[in-house]
């Protein structure tokens, strides 16, 4: 009896060995726990988004077709962008056939055909050119390339200009001409 016993138990443990070594647990391979990518591609059409300024006002609207962020260089680039420059007085109205904001939120690049505008007692006061530069936080508008100015009867014509919104000064530099016709006189 014994030895039937003892015959048993190291034919037990043999089976237990064996089954130990047959279970794969350590030719398993482990998996690799990734973290999901936090960078983000985003499309809006047909958008409008508003910016107020560190006191609440509104300080930028924005609007347009089409807004599309890339993930890997953070810059969003705006197709055929309407905007208006909130001021105290009259609004600064425009759009162009581009426009760029850095990853920031805080330099918006207007770029080709760049038409601004704004209406006043005297008639509306256009700027074109090829590109506008918005600083948010300084709340100024600028431009280093060649800027025309029209009002009825009057075109200047500048290399560059720097718009300051919350004085509401409009700055030119750089070869300025002025072409102006008088007005009729009224009675």
């Amino acid at each position: 009896m014994k030895r039937s016993l003892v015959l048993i138990g190291a034919i037990v443990l043999t089976a237990a060995v064996l089954f130990r070594w047959w279970l794969p647990t350590e030719r398993i391979v482990t998996p690799t726990v990734t973290l999901p990518d936090t960078r983000l591609d985003y499309r809006l059409q047909d958008f409008k988004a508003l910016f107020h300024d560190e006191q609440g006002r509104p300080g930028l609207l924005i609007r347009g077709p089409s807004l599309e962020h890339d993930a890997e260089s953070r810059v969003v680039a705006l197709r055929q962008p309407e905007f208006q420059f909130s001021t105290e007085a009259e609004p600064w109205n425009g759009r162009s056939e581009q426009g760029v904001f850095d990853r920031e939120f805080e330099t918006l690049r207007l770029i080709d055909q760049v038409e601004l505008w704004r209406d006043g007692p005297k008639g509306r006061l256009t700027l074109t050119t090829q590109a506008l530069q918005h600083q948010r936080p300084a709340r100024t508008i600028s431009a280093d390339v060649p800027v025309v100015l029209t009002r009825p009867g009057t075109e200047l014509t500048a290399g560059g200009l720097m718009i300051q919104l919350d004085t509401e000064t409009v700055e030119l530099s750089d070869d300025v001409h002025i072409q102006a016709q008088p007005t009729a006189r009224q009675n």
